[in-house]
């Protein structure tokens, strides 16, 4: 049955669907409102807030930021400052079915270094998404993941790259690791995340037979947001 699950109905990836723009809206909506010295406690729960009053049945995540080394040991009383990043990882459920992404931002005007890691982000999460093909075995695209940074002078040592996703959980195989040669299977749903510290950027993509498709495409991710 887990594996029949892996496949996603067209009724199932509407609902994923309208989880990502749900979400997606919640992080448009905050995140211009973070200001210098408030805690990522008081903006966590904006998040939350937010995702509840659009519709979410249930809503969880982190928001650090990127001075806070702790990253996913919760929200506390770290205080944004002018120049630093804001790291998310949200799960937003609608009926049952999870928008899952990551957004980042920064407060005020991005540095050249800033610019410079979040294209390499950006770039290497984009051409794993592309490789999101039937066929293409989950340790193949974490491969090309540790290939794409290290061309950048990067070692990538994170556990993955990559997850299924499924229903009241947010985290199902395939998990795309560099020991798991599950090949990707049209129809299934992947939140797609080669992540370094606080550069992280994820999305859930549907495999299809022609090109991946990604159902989490209303908040721009071409340039790093920028909170004025």
């Amino acid at each position: 049955l887990d594996e029949v699950r892996l496949i996603k109905t067209p009724a199932e990836v509407l609902r994923f669907t309208q989880a990502a723009d749900l979400l997606d809206e919640a992080y448009l909506e905050v995140f211009p409102t973070i200001r210098a010295s408030e805690t990522e406690r008081e903006v966590h729960s904006r998040i939350l807030a937010a995702c509840i009053r659009r519709g979410a049945g249930w809503a969880h995540g982190i928001l650090n930021s990127s001075t806070n080394e702790a990253i996913y040991c919760g929200e506390g009383d770290t205080a944004f400052q002018r120049g630093d990043l804001v790291r998310t990882d949200y799960v937003a459920y609608v009926e049952g079915y999870p928008g899952h992404q990551s957004r980042m931002a920064v407060l005020g005007r991005p540095s050249a270094a800033q610019r410079r890691d979040y294209a390499i982000t950006r770039d290497v999460h984009r051409s794993t998404i592309a490789g999101c093909r039937p066929g293409a075995l989950a340790s193949d695209l974490y491969r090309e993941v540790v290939r794409a940074f290290a061309a950048h002078g990067i070692r990538y040592t994170a556990s993955l790259v990559g997850h299924g996703v499924g229903t009241w959980f947010h985290q199902q195989e395939p998990i795309l690791t560099q020991s798991r040669d599950v090949p990707l299977e049209e129809g299934m749903v992947l939140a797609i995340e080669p992540y370094r510290g606080s550069w992280h950027i994820q999305d859930l993509v549907l495999v299809t037979a022609a090109e991946p498709r990604l159902l989490s495409a209303r908040f721009s991710t071409d340039e790093l947001f920028v909170i004025d």
